[in-house]
């Protein structure tokens, strides 16, 4: 399995490490960037700053929505797909179209059984754990306008995960929140790698420890 989850997408500091973790050249590979998390959101913010960071690596990604989407129709056209990257916005939204659209099996199957690499820049790293549970703590917590009440995730990785973390705002919060999964902290620029079953904190990110 293959993940490369950020807090806020390639930034400058991460672009040679996501380059060395591509299976094939640049030019080669196929380049999936789905930006539907932010569909309920005002401010697009990181969509566009995931954009910026894909371009200046010099990726001119497929821009795919999951709205009015079946399982069949995303298989169909994620079939060529070498990268599959999922954007920012509302974790809640987010998790809820993915079920609907089919996506969240065709993804798991891709990742798990097709060597695909999966990329997340906010909402969308914190779509690879077993529960998008963090994604409704503290005063920055995503909104549930869907109404979701099971939280469960696509499991990727073991473990939850604070995105645009700053210890001032986050560690109080981190503490009073009782999980049993380890939490791993990302900075914006901080990154959480998988490759082989091993395991690569980038750009600050570390494990937190309450």
């Amino acid at each position: 399995m293959k993940l490369f989850l950020t807090s806020s997408c390639i930034s400058e500091n991460l672009a040679s490490d996501f380059l060395q973790f591509l299976d094939k050249s640049l030019k080669d590979t196929k380049f999936y960037f789905i930006p539907t998390a932010t569909d309920v959101e005002e401010n697009k913010f990181y969509t566009a700053k995931s954009l910026d960071d894909i371009a200046r690596l010099g990726i001119n990604p497929v821009w795919y929505s999951l709205r009015f989407k079946n399982k069949e129709l995303i298989r169909e056209e994620l079939a060529d797909a070498d990268v599959v990257w999922v954007g920012g916005g509302n974790t809640f939204y987010l998790l809820n179209i993915a079920r609907e659209s089919g996506f969240f099996e065709v993804i798991n199957d891709l990742v798990r059984n097709k060597g695909v690499i999966y990329g997340g820049t906010s909402a969308g790293t914190i779509l690879a754990s077993p529960s998008i549970e963090i994604a409704g703590w503290g005063e920055d917590a995503d909104t549930n306008h869907v109404g979701l009440t099971d939280l469960s995730s696509l499991h990727f990785i073991d473990a939850l995960f604070q995105v645009h973390y700053d210890s001032v705002s986050h560690v109080d919060m981190l503490t009073m929140y009782k999980t049993a999964l380890p939490i791993y902290v990302l900075p914006d620029g901080g990154a959480v790698t998988v490759k082989d079953q091993e395991i690569k904190l980038l750009g600050g990110a570390e494990a937190f420890i309450s």
